[in-house]
C-alpha cells in the first residue's frame, strides 16, 4: 500500500510539472486544454490501476462444457465435460470467481454420429472486477465428445409410493396424469428402460393432495437408467388418504364412590395418565369432552388412596396404550370447632375463706381437626381460676383454660368472672 501512494505521488508530481509551463498560456493555446484533459484521463487510469490491481490467474475449478446446434437424431449428455481457462481478473475478485461467471459451449453442428474433439468457447458471463477470458488450457482448446444415434420408445408411466401414512389412516386412490412416456437417449440405455416412475412419500400424511412429480426412468429391477431424457418430464399425481377410524385426546375423569370417614374430607383427586386417545365412532368423538374411570371406593378412608383401575371406556372404542390408569385420592382431616361448656375449678383458697354461691361454667370454643373434636369430652378441657392471696370480698379473676393436645382453644366466655369471698 505504501509503494502504491508512493506510485500516485510520483505520477502527481510528474503531470504538475507538466502542466505549470502550461497554466499561462492556456487560454491562448486550446492544444494545451486538450494535453491537460487527456494528461488528467492517464492519472486516472494509473491511479484506478493502482487501486485495484489485475492479474493474469487460473480459477480452480472446471467449467460445463454445455453442447449447442445438436443435430436432431442424435443424442448427447446435457454437459459433455468441463473447460479450464486462464482469466484476467482484479485481484480482489478472484476468490469470488464460480462456473456461473462463465459459459462454455461446444458446437456440434453438421456432426453425425461417433466421437469427435470439437472446439470449446468460453466466454465471460458477467463483468465482475473486468473479468476477461485470457486462455482455454484444455489441450488444442477441445474436447471429446461422443454422438450417440437417438432412438426413443414409449414406456408405462407408473405410481410408486414409499412408506405410509399414519396407523388410523390409509391409502384410498392414486391417479397419474398420463399413462405413457416416451424415453429417448442412446440405444443401449434406451433399451433397458421398462418404465418411468413417479415416486411419491405418503409418510404422516393425513389428508388427499395432488403434487406434480418428476418421473424417473427405471429397468426391470427398478433400477435409475441414467443418460436418457423422458417426456414428460414430470406429471401430475392425485394421492387420496382417508381416515379409517378416528382419534380423540380425552381427559380422563376419575369416579369416586363412597364418602371418607366422618371427619375427613377429600382435598383432591389426580390421574395418571390424564389424557387419553380414544378411537371410536365420528359421532363419540366430536361429541366426547371426557373418559370416565372404572369407580374408586374410597368409603370410610381416613388416609391416601391409590388405586389402578381400568377406563370405562364406550362399546365400539378404543384407547392408545394401556386402558389401566392410576388414580390418586388426597383425604385429609377435616378442621372446625366447637363449643364446651366447662365447669370452672378453684386453686388457691385459702382455708379460711369460702366462695359466696356457685361458679358459672365457661364456655370454651376449641379449634382442630374434626376427628379428635368428635373425641373431646368437656371433662378433658381443664377451666380454673387462681384465689392465691385474696381475702374476703369481690375480686375480679381471669379463667385459664388448658385445651386437650393437639386442639386450640379460641374463645372463652366469659375470660374473667366475680368471685365474692367471706370468711368461714
Amino acid at each position: 500500500m505504501e509503494q502504491i501512494r508512493m506510485l500516485i505521488w510520483e505520477a502527481a508530481v510528474v503531470i504538475g510539472a507538466l502542466l505549470r509551463p502550461a497554466a499561462k498560456s492556456i487560454r491562448e493555446n486550446s492544444g494545451l486544454a486538450v494535453l491537460s484533459v487527456v494528461l488528467a484521463f492517464g492519472l486516472w487510469i494509473f491511479v484506478t490501476d493502482a487501486e485495484n490491481p489485475e492479474q493474469t490467474r487460473r480459477p480452480d475449478f472446471g467449467i460445463p462444457v454445455r453442447p449447442v446446434n445438436v443435430p436432431h437424431d442424435v443424442w448427447v449428455p446435457k454437459e459433455v465435460g468441463t473447460a479450464s481457462v486462464e482469466v484476467r481478473v482484479e485481484d480482489k475478485v478472484f476468490e469470488s470467481l464460480t462456473k456461473d461467471d462463465f459459459e462454455a459451449t461446444a458446437d456440434l453442428a453438421g456432426l453425425r454420429v461417433g466421437k469427435f474433439d470439437v472446439k470449446i468457447n468460453v466466454k465471460e458471463a458477467t463483468n465482475r472486477g473486468n473479468l476477461r477470458v485470457v486462455d482455454i488450457l484444455n489441450e488444442k482448446g477441445e474436447i471429446p465428445v461422443t454422438l450417440y444415434q437417438l432412438i426413443s420408445k414409449p414406456v408405462p408411466v407408473e405410481l410408486e409410493t414409499s412408506n405410509s401414512p399414519p396407523s388410523d389412516f390409509e391409502l384410498s386412490r392414486t391417479k397419474v396424469g398420463v399413462d405413457t412416456a416416451v424415453v429417448a437417449g442412446p440405444q443401449d440405455a434406451v433399451a433397458t428402460v421398462t418404465k418411468a416412475v413417479a415416486a411419491v412419500d405418503i409418510e404422516a400424511r393425513t389428508e388427499s393432495f395432488s403434487a406434480a412429480v418428476r418421473l424417473e426412468t427405471r429397468n426391470q429391477s427398478g433400477v435409475l437408467v441414467e443418460n436418457v431424457e423422458v417426456n414428460p418430464a414430470v406429471v401430475d399425481v392425485d394421492i387420496g388418504i382417508d381416515q379409517k377410524s378416528f382419534g380423540r385426546a380425552l381427559a380422563v375423569s376419575p369416579q369416586l364412590k363412597g364418602t371418607p370417614r366422618e371427619g375427613y374430607n377429600v382435598l383432591g383427586v389426580s390421574v395418571e395418565p390424564a389424557v387419553v386417545t380414544v378411537f371410536g365412532s365420528q359421532t363419540f368423538v366430536e361429541q366426547a369432552v371426557a373418559i370416565l374411570t372404572q369407580p374408586v371406593d374410597i368409603d370410610d378412608a381416613t388416609s391416601d388412596i391409590s388405586r389402578t383401575v381400568s377406563l370405562n371406556l364406550p362399546t365400539g372404542t378404543s384407547v392408545k396404550g394401556g386402558v389401566n390408569v392410576t388414580v390418586k385420592v388426597k383425604i385429609i382431616a377435616a378442621t372446625g370447632q366447637q363449643a364446651f361448656a366447662v365447669p370452672i375449678a378453684v386453686t388457691g383458697l385459702a382455708d379460711n375463706l369460702k366462695i359466696v354461691g356457685s361458679l358459672p361454667p365457661v364456655q370454651v370454643f376449641l379449634f382442630g381437626s374434626l376427628p379428635d373434636l368428635l373425641k373431646v369430652n368437656p371433662s378433658d378441657i381443664k377451666a380454673s381460676i387462681d384465689l392465691d392471696g385474696k381475702d374476703a370480698g369481690t375480686h375480679n379473676v381471669s379463667v385459664k383454660v388448658t385445651a386437650p393436645n393437639g386442639l386450640e382453644a379460641r374463645s372463652i366466655s366469659p375470660q374473667e368472672i366475680d368471685v365474692s369471698l367471706e370468711r368461714k
